[in-house]
């Protein structure tokens, strides 16, 4: 900080708020300190300078995702970025690796809290409510995207199951009354879980026949659905989540089988490049406005928390009360894979 400070002809104390959001600093004296810091490879050290002048406790968020690598994490990553960019906030995220995903997201949220973040958000697939607590005891910890009804967690989530209805609405719609369901246990993944149950219970209720196939592993769940729809009389396929209902796609052109004709498919995220060219029909989530609103709701939470450390408070004040639970519902995308039973 002290070269940074020699090169671009300002104080030290100028460095540090250059690299502080919502400081005050000339134009000109941000544009030589940054200059400066590129031609000498300088990253300011976001926990060190928390330490020393409570940046990170007051700016620095963390997140715990499942898997960066599918779209609609990554595009969650991406949006929480994007906010938290605009409410002069850092984002630190951590993924967690295939097959270790209860374990390591646990430790994942963990590792946040110990870096001192000031809150974070956990949007995983299968760790239980009662670990995250536990894993916590000192920051606001808000459940982003994936179920919950915890009253001890704060959550903006998706509607999976207004998702669920919503699809087998439109599938009943078209006429189809023999509906296979490729499903997963619900320590794989809640959200899958949900998607299928209550896409399962709607269909019941209309007096649909409705037939469970295992999803896991993938490609044998995929080729156990086509045989079930070419042996049961199955019309319909539902995936729970879009890479699968592709998976199963690829796995029927090998067989010539015709999706939207011999068989229909639908999925579920609507995050993928090229769904809509694809034809796959699919409920787009929410994503963005989650994020969006998550962010906005975490700052208030850590602001109540700085709040209540300065004061000598116990607890989070004024930030609304009980923990809330907001779901929002995305939107049915329409495509050629999913039509009347012909």
């Amino acid at each position: 900080m002290d070269d940074v400070a020699r090169r671009a002809g300002v104080s030290r104390s100028t460095v540090s708020r250059v690299f502080q959001p919502g400081s005050s600093v000339s134009d000109d004296a941000k544009i030589r300190v940054h200059e400066a810091a590129r031609e000498l490879g300088y990253v300011p050290n976001l926990v060190a300078g928390g330490l020393a002048g409570g940046l990170t406790q007051r700016t620095v968020l963390g997140l715990v995702v499942r898997d960066a690598t599918n779209p609609a994490y990554g595009l969650l990553i991406g949006s929480l970025q994007a906010a938290a960019q605009e409410r002069g906030r850092h984002l630190i995220s951590v993924s967690a690796f295939p097959h270790e995903y209860g374990p390591e997201e646990v430790a994942g949220l963990r590792r946040l809290v110990g870096m001192r973040v000031a809150g974070a958000f956990v949007a995983t697939g299968v760790t239980p409510p009662e670990d995250i607590v536990a894993a916590n005891a000192s920051v606001p910890v808000m459940v982003v995207g994936r179920p919950n009804d915890d009253p001890r967690l704060e959550s903006i989530s998706y509607d999976e199951a207004a998702h669920g209805r919503m699809m087998a609405d439109r599938i009943l719609a078209l006429g189809h009354r023999r509906v296979g369901l490729l499903v997963a246990p619900v320590l794989y993944s809640r959200v899958f879980e949900l998607r299928m149950r209550s896409v399962r219970e709607r269909l019941h209720e209309r007096g649909a026949v409705v037939r469970e196939i295992d999803l896991l592993p993938v490609r044998t769940g995929v080729a156990a659905a086509l045989d079930a729809a070419a042996g049961e009389s199955l019309t319909c396929i539902v995936a729970p989540v879009d890479y699968a209902a592709l998976e199963l796609w690829r796995a029927a052109r090998t067989r010539g089988v015709r999706i939207g004709e011999d068989v229909h498919l639908v999925g579920f995220d609507g995050i993928s490049d090229g769904l809509d060219l694809l034809g796959l029909t699919t409920v787009r989530l929410p994503i963005e406005a989650v994020a969006r609103e998550a962010l906005e709701r975490m700052v208030e939470l850590t602001d109540a928390e700085e709040r209540c450390v300065r004061d000598g408070v116990d607890g989070v004040d004024g930030a609304g009360g009980p923990a809330r639970h907001v779901l929002r519902v995305g939107r049915l995308m329409e495509g050629s894979s999913l039509g009347p039973v012909g």
